[in-house]
């Protein structure tokens, strides 16, 4: 209704004035006509939000049955029970790591619904992977590690007779209890004839009471990887490995800061991948006795990962009998320190199939020696087979580098990472394609190329390799630069790299994969 308010009062508002009586009688008036319209809107606001409600019911019970009935048409209900197991072990294998994680797969595919929750749980192979990581530190260790094994054992449960893979890591920040470790050795070795890789994380204190499993058969096992979780050097070490009746052991990794495997017992004629490293800081000592003498025991393997530190004294090391790996594909080796145990090491070594070999020295982070041709015999002995050489923190002269570059004639990919001594090789300039066909060229076949060198390196020079490069067959597929700096003086490396940038576009254009970036403070 139109509100109609007299002149007088009007004047009223916004004011302190005292309204006249006859004011005062009309404001009564007015006032109650206001609060009887007022209580009229307030019971239409009350039917409008009770047809609100009621309406948002009415929709939510509509869009239920939408859902459902769009859900009835989905093609999910139609795709056979084998496709979705596929589904979902791919799922599963594309998690770096099994956890009991509601997060991630396989539980988080048990939420969907009781449909996939059912299904899921009737695939053992989808529960055959189980990582299990322990608190840094925790006042009650037995009731951490009871909570721990039943939620293995429902986990496992699942995987029913299946053979199974385990990891088990703990930080080592704090000690595990001895009453804990005790459990959880029981319930390593109660399951030791289903285990088929096994890998145990713990300082090696703990590692020493969880070993128990080794005395026992071990029909399965293929894999067995014992590291030490402890970043800091420590004379305590686990009791030699003793594998008693391990058939189809395939597989060892140990990494211990000391590492003397004279009183192992392992069946080392079985294994194809072996791997003796040391995890802790590279600025510690990695302690160990001649490599040597268990790769001659080894004549299957097919993949060798080794750490070369100290070694510990022994008779007759000056002079070492060959050693041949027939079947050997792949080496890496990390030196941890300069001694003359590298050199007779890479002189007795013998691979006539190797395809990949990678050296790093992480002696330093700068790199720390002048001269590291120790493992170039070893390359050009392998130069009718490798394919994939990769030195890392490595100093070489270009004399040396290019005379082992030049045998390697089947070499499809290079990654030359020197040491700050030798960032200003010349090996853009040596690996540049000749151009007319009676001209010698080195390494014709690479399709990777990733090299590491000074601020200086000339512009046009690296155009001119990239360039020869892509114009050949096979072509050079990925391209990579570092550009290191170490001296004073203004740092030019993003003006280098956006000129470089710039002038390799048409070959990125091509299909040429580039990457340059400026080299780490550490080299």
């Amino acid at each position: 209704m139109d509100l109609k308010i007299p002149t007088s009062i009007l004047r009223l508002f916004q004011t302190n004035c005292v309204p006249s009586p006859m004011d005062t009688q009309r404001i009564n008036h007015l006032l109650a006509e206001q609060k009887l319209e007022l209580s009229f809107i307030g019971h239409e606001l009350d039917c409008a939000r009770a047809e609100v409600s009621r309406l948002e019911a009415k929709h939510s019970v509509t869009m239920e049955m939408v859902q459902k009935l769009e859900a009835l048409r989905s093609p999910v209900r139609r795709m056979p029970t084998e496709i979705m197991t596929k589904v979902f072990e791919q799922c599963v294998q594309d998690e770096e790591s099994q956890e009991p994680d509601p997060l991630r797969a396989p539980l988080l595919l048990c939420q969907v619904c009781s449909a996939w929750r059912d299904l899921m749980f009737s695939l053992p192979c989808l529960w055959r992977t189980l990582k299990v990581g322990f608190p840094p530190a925790t006042p009650n260790w037995e009731n951490v590690m009871q909570s721990r094994i039943m939620s293995m054992h429902v986990w496992l449960s699942h995987a029913k007779a299946l053979p199974i893979s385990l990891v088990l890591q703990h930080p080592s920040n704090s000690p595990i209890t001895w009453g804990a470790l005790m459990l959880l050795d029981k319930e390593i070795l109660t399951l030791g004839c289903r285990i088929e890789e096994l890998s145990l994380g713990f300082s090696p204190l703990a590692l020493s009471s969880l070993l128990t499993f080794t005395q026992s058969p071990l029909p399965r096992l293929r894999h067995l990887e014992l590291h030490n979780s402890n970043p800091l050097p420590s004379n305590d070490n686990p009791p030699p490995l003793s594998l008693h009746d391990a058939p189809n052991l395939r597989s060892l990794s140990i990494a211990w800061g000391s590492l003397d495997t004279t009183q192992f017992c392992v069946p080392w004629s079985q294994l194809t991948q072996l791997s003796l490293q040391y995890e802790a800081s590279p600025y510690w000592s990695f302690v160990h006795n001649d490599h040597l003498n268990v790769l001659r025991e080894c004549p299957n393997l097919r993949y060798c990962y080794i750490g070369i530190g100290m070694i510990i004294p022994e008779t007759d090391t000056d002079r070492a009998a060959p050693v041949t790996l027939p079947n050997l594909e792949s080496m890496k080796v990390r030196l941890f320190c300069q001694t003359l145990y590298t050199q007779q090491f890479f002189d007795a070594l013998h691979a006539p199939k190797l395809h990949t070999f990678e050296f790093q020295n992480v002696s330093l982070a700068m790199g720390s020696f002048a001269s590291q041709t120790e493992p170039l015999p070893f390359i050009s002995r392998s130069a009718e087979t490798l394919e994939n050489l990769s030195l890392d923190t490595i100093n070489i002269s270009d004399v040396n580098m290019v005379t082992c570059l030049s045998q390697l004639h089947r070499l499809k990919h290079l990654r030359f990472l020197p040491g700050p001594l030798q960032l200003n090789h010349n090996l853009v300039d040596d690996l540049i394609l000749s151009g007319t066909p009676e001209g010698y060229s080195i390494c014709p076949g690479l399709e990777s190329l990733s090299l590491k060198c000074s601020k200086r390196i000339s512009t046009d020079r690296v155009t001119e390799l990239v360039a020869s490069r892509c114009s050949a067959s096979p072509k050079l597929a990925q391209f990579c630069l570092q550009l290191a700096a170490f001296d004073y003086g203004q740092d030019s490396r993003d003006k280098t790299i956006a000129e470089l940038r710039q002038r390799l576009n048409q070959y990125v254009e091509g299909g040429l994969q580039l990457h340059l970036m400026k080299a780490k403070p550490t080299g």
